[in-house]
């Protein structure tokens, strides 16, 4: 057993103002959403589940909870992804080494981040994984890893439960073929199912990714309903970003009636299913909600902005690249510090920094009456935003 050396995380009823603030937030979203109730109080009674979630959460916002950090602990990985933001494949040369990981770590608790995701690549394929993560766990973090589940098999779900790890699974299809396609090797959806069975016999705390595009835009909701057959927790719905490995495949972007049909989705399937489900890359979603709810009171969309916090970059998201570079979103490729070179409380400064230095240059957001809960995604501040609410 790795002996701890850093600071340990408050439990999470530590401080008890802020569990109250989870209670109302999650009650607001099932109101604002219009989930409806036997669903809802299916999700909410798992509680053990609940607090896994929400660790620490202050908002719900774009790419999840705020705070928390993600780590790409390595560049390797056994598939080939076409839309892998970070070109996965070879492990990168200059990776942090596990004492600069467990350094890093203690630096993470430091600040009272409680939420560590663990990923790449595909973080099983790294060999201190699992010592990573129970030095983590013995200063109290809540662990996820997000992996491509096709490494998941009995034994490593038995370790995975064995220390209480969160799993984040990408599936982008309930066709093999087209499945298979999009993650560039052939037999990755028999694998990764197998990997979602393994899991499922562990009672672990599973969640799925979805990256959505025109090509498998069909398959997203087939997707969420098997989820839901299942016993999926939560999943993340990705705009599906050319950037990275997905730079060569531009045409596979979702339109702006793309965008809103996505969005559209999102708001039907939240209602029914027994799971929550937060988009990424598409802030937007909660300006949507609002609006589809007809609600245009500023003061009362500025308290709604205590809860949900749209766009995360720069906020409450740290991404921590394999070299220890650290980025406000995995498709925002500013570099704003490196871990090996400074501390981890002055590039958290940086980043509010770069959250502030946007919102100013960004005049259109600014003048929008739902700017608290949206502000607009970072990634395509250059670009026609495909706002759904524009006319």
């Amino acid at each position: 057993m790795i002996k701890n050396r850093g600071k340990k995380i408050k439990p999470f009823y530590n401080p008890p103002h802020l569990l109250f603030k989870q209670m109302v937030m999650v009650l607001l979203y099932a109101m604002l959403a219009g989930w409806h109730k036997k669903a809802f109080l299916h999700w909410v009674l798992q509680v053990k589940n609940l607090i896994h979630a929400g660790a620490g959460a202050k908002q719900i916002c774009c790419f999840g909870l705020n705070p928390h950090v993600v780590w790409e602990m390595t560049s390797r990985c056994n598939l080939k992804c076409i839309h892998c933001h970070a070109f996965g494949g070879d492990a990168s040369y200059d990776e942090l080494s596990k004492e600069e990981a467990m350094a890093l770590i203690d630096q993470i608790a430091s600040l009272d981040i409680r939420s560590l995701v663990f990923t790449g690549g595909e973080p099983l394929l790294r060999e201190d994984l699992f010592e990573l993560i129970e030095y983590a766990k013995s200063l109290g973090f809540t662990v996820f890893i997000a992996t491509n589940g096709t490494l998941i098999t009995k034994a490593v779900a038995k370790l995975l439960r064995e220390f209480d790890v969160g799993v984040v699974i990408g599936l982008d299809a309930m066709n093999p073929e087209m499945h298979d396609h999009i993650r560039g090797v052939e037999g990755a959806f028999d694998a990764v199912i197998e990997g979602i069975e393994n899991c499922i016999a562990e009672d672990l705390y599973l969640h799925l990714n979805i990256v959505a595009s025109r090509p498998n835009f069909d398959e997203i909701a087939r997707i969420i309903d098997y989820g839901d057959r299942i016993g999926v927790y939560s999943y993340f719905i990705y705009r599906f970003v050319p950037f990275g490995r997905g730079e060569e495949i531009r045409d596979y972007e979702l339109g702006r009636e793309d965008f809103k049909a996505l969005l559209d989705l999102i708001l039907e399937k939240q209602r029914k299913v027994r799971a929550i489900i937060i988009p990424v890359a598409a802030p937007e979603y909660w300006a949507y909600m609002l609006q589809s709810r007809g609600i245009h009171n500023r003061r009362l969309i500025n308290f709604l902005g205590h809860f949900f916090g749209g766009c995360l970059a720069g906020k409450g998201m740290m991404y921590i690249k394999p070299n220890g570079d650290v980025w406000a979103c995995p498709f925002l490729p500013v570099q704003v510090g490196n871990v090996r070179k400074e501390r981890i409380d002055r590039i958290w400064v940086n980043l509010k920094k770069l959250r502030y230095a946007n919102a100013k240059s960004n005049s259109e957001c600014n003048s929008c009456e739902y700017e608290k809960v949206c502000g607009g995604c970072k990634t395509r501040m250059e670009e026609d935003l495909k706002c759904p609410l524009k006319r």
